[in-house]
């Protein structure tokens, strides 16, 4: 006797981890195309001015 559904799960249990602006898999909850990573924090100041000398 053949089993009668396809192996595999559903399809839509991974649709939260596609990303909706370009579809693809989100790694550790952020698009790899589309979420840039976070800059790093700098030692100045929040609205600190950055001033060559």
């Amino acid at each position: 006797m053949e089993p009668t559904e396809p192996e595999g799960g559903e399809p839509a249990c991974f649709l939260n981890l596609v990303c909706e602006e370009c579809g693809k898999v989100r790694e550790n909850g952020r698009c790899p195309l589309c979420d840039p990573p976070a800059a790093p924090a700098s030692d100045a100041p929040a609205g600190a001015v950055r001033t060559e000398d």
